[in-house]
């Protein structure tokens, strides 16, 4: 009895030394990330060259711009821009593709000075691009002929146009294009000693409507002097200066 007590009583005790001890505490398993990386594509630098066949040209005249775009993933398509120098307007002046070997030529009626550029919009592989700007200067015409004169004569490689002295010799002309309202400057030399020499103080005056001067000579020129007239219109922001040649003339008894 006294045997079973102590051996329940070691085993009690052994129980209480062996008994299983508390779990360990676990640590947090820690969250998972997934990472999601975007790669932008980058695009190519495209080439895009305009050259002109002029940059300075007369009124009326044609240009031609040659434009070539190179290697690109879809878009063949380019452009041509103009901005005028008169009114700072900006338009669109031609588009289309170029043909396989990357070229487009474009072919312009000038009528007043403009800057000029060509552009690509870009496409999926290539970069937008534009050409850098180039000035058109464009001119102006200036006409004029006599009037009232009874002949005609052939002096130093000249046409002479002969007046009686009783008549008033008229010079009448253009400015083109219609510079209506802005000036004119007439001048007029004589041959003396053989050389020509001014015969009067260069007057100005302003263009009629319809772009259009008239001059009118009173009779008291002196007789039997060759005298040449050149009428020059000065230009403006939109077209270059011109004149009108030296016309020859004589007044007769």
């Amino acid at each position: 009895m006294k045997f079973r007590t102590t051996v329940g009583t070691v085993l009690a005790a052994a129980a209480g030394v062996i008994g299983m001890a508390a779990a360990p505490a676990m640590a947090a398993a820690p969250a998972t990330t997934h990472a999601t990386t975007t790669q932008t594509a980058v695009k190519k630098a495209a080439t895009l060259t305009a050259t002109y066949s002029s940059t300075s040209v007369a009124y009326g005249q044609w240009i031609t711009v040659n434009i070539h775009l190179g290697a690109t993933a879809t878009n063949r398509t380019v452009s041509l821009y103009a901005r005028n120098w008169s009114n700072g307007a900006t338009y669109l002046a031609a588009s289309g593709k170029v043909n396989s070997a990357g070229n487009l030529s474009v072919r312009y009626w000038e009528s007043q000075t403009r800057t000029w550029w060509a552009s690509f919009s870009g496409d999926a592989a290539y970069n937008a691009t534009t050409t850098k700007g180039v000035a058109v200067h464009v001119g102006s015409t200036t006409s004029g002929s006599f009037s009232r004169y009874y002949a005609t004569k052939s002096w130093a490689g000249h046409s002479v146009r002969e007046f009686h002295a009783s008549s008033v010799p008229t010079l009448q002309g253009t400015v083109t294009p219609n510079k209506s309202g802005e000036n004119v400057t007439v001048t007029v030399q004589a041959y003396v000693n053989n050389a020509w020499v001014s015969a009067n103080t260069p007057h100005s005056f302003a263009l009629q409507t319809g772009s259009v001067y008239g001059v009118q000579f009173t009779p008291s020129w002196p007789k039997n002097y060759e005298f040449r007239t050149e009428v020059s219109y000065g230009g403006d922001i939109a077209n270059g200066g011109s004149n009108s040649g030296w016309q020859y003339w004589t007044v007769t008894n």
